[in-house]
C-alpha cells in the first residue's frame, strides 16, 4: 500500500477540527454552531455514499451507469446554481439555462482532453470520467451562479442607467456591455487567481491527493496543469453561455428592459 491508511478511529478525531470551529463560532455568538454540525455531517454523509457508489461503479463498469452518474451531477449542478440566484427569474426558470450553460462549459473542457491529452479505453473509464468532470461541472455550477445573480442585480440597481441608453438608439447588447463585463471578470478572476498562485501558495486538491496516493510528482504536476487549464476554458464558456440566456431574459424582442420578478 503507498499511502498512508486512514482508520475509522483516526477519521473521528479529526472532528475536532470542527469542535474548534463551533468553539470558536459560539465564542464569537456568531450562532453557526448549528450549520456547523450540519454541514460536517451532510458532507461526511455524501462523501461516504458517492464513495461506495464509485467502488460499485468501478467494479462493475458500463456506459449506461457512467452516463447516468454524470447526468444526476449535472441536474444536481444546474439546480444549485439556479436556487442561489437571489435577484433573478425564479429558479423553474433558470434551472434549464443553467443545464445548458454548465454542460457547454463541461463538453468544451472535458471532449478534447479525453480525446486527445488523457485518452480513455474505454471512452467510458469512470475512474478518469466521473471526478475530472466532477470538478469541470462543479466549476461551471459557481461560475453560472455568479453570473446569473451579478447580472440580474446590476441590471435591477441600474436600471435607468439601461433604459436611457436604449433610449437613445443603443441595443440590448450596449445597453448591458458594461455590467456584462464587469460580470464576466468576476466569473474569471478566481480561476486566473488561481493560475497565477499555484504552486506558490498552495498545492491544489486533486495534486496533492496523487502525491500522498503514490503518483510521481512530475506526474501529478502535469495532470494538475491540465485540470488547470480545463478550469479555465470552462469558467469562459460557462460565463459567456449564462450571460448570453441572462441577457435573453432581460429584454423583450422590442429591446424593452424587463426585470424579473424573483
Amino acid at each position: 500500500m503507498s499511502y498512508a491508511h486512514i482508520t475509522l478511529p483516526r477519521l473521528l478525531l479529526s472532528l475536532a477540527l470542527i469542535a474548534v470551529a463551533i468553539a470558536l463560532s459560539r465564542r464569537g455568538r456568531l450562532g453557526l454552531e448549528r450549520d456547523l454540525v450540519w454541514g460536517a455531517l451532510r458532507g461526511a454523509a455524501q462523501l461516504i455514499a458517492i464513495g461506495y457508489v464509485l467502488l460499485l461503479l468501478f467494479n462493475h463498469e458500463h456506459p449506461a451507469w457512467v452516463v447516468l452518474l454524470l447526468a444526476v451531477m449535472l441536474g444536481v449542478a444546474g439546480a444549485t446554481a439556479a436556487r442561489r440566484v437571489e435577484h433573478g427569474p425564479p429558479r423553474t426558470v433558470l434551472f434549464s439555462r443553467a443545464i445548458a450553460a454548465i454542460g457547454a462549459g463541461t463538453l468544451v473542457a472535458v471532449v478534447p482532453v479525453f480525446a486527445a491529452v488523457v485518452p480513455l479505453h474505454p471512452w467510458y473509464e469512470a475512474r478518469y470520467l466521473v471526478p475530472i468532470s466532477g470538478m469541470m461541472l462543479s466549476n461551471a455550477m459557481n461560475v453560472v451562479a455568479l453570473v446569473f445573480e451579478r447580472i440580474f442585480a446590476s441590471a435591477r440597481s441600474e436600471a435607468d442607467q439601461v433604459e436611457a441608453l436604449l433610449a437613445l438608439g443603443a441595443t440590448p447588447r450596449q445597453a448591458l456591455e458594461r455590467q456584462v463585463r464587469a460580470t464576466l471578470r468576476a466569473a474569471l478572476l478566481p480561476t486566473i487567481n488561481g493560475l497565477l498562485t499555484v504552486g506558490l501558495v498552495a498545492l491544489p486538491g486533486m495534486m496533492t491527493g496523487q502525491i500522498v496516493s503514490g503518483t510521481p510528482p512530475e506526474q501529478a504536476v502535469r495532470y494538475q496543469i491540465v485540470i488547470l487549464y480545463q478550469l479555465v476554458a470552462v469558467a469562459a464558456v460557462a460565463g459567456m453561455v449564462a450571460v448570453g440566456f441572462a441577457r435573453r431574459l432581460l429584454f423583450t424582442g422590442r429591446a424593452q428592459l424587463v426585470l424579473p420578478r424573483n
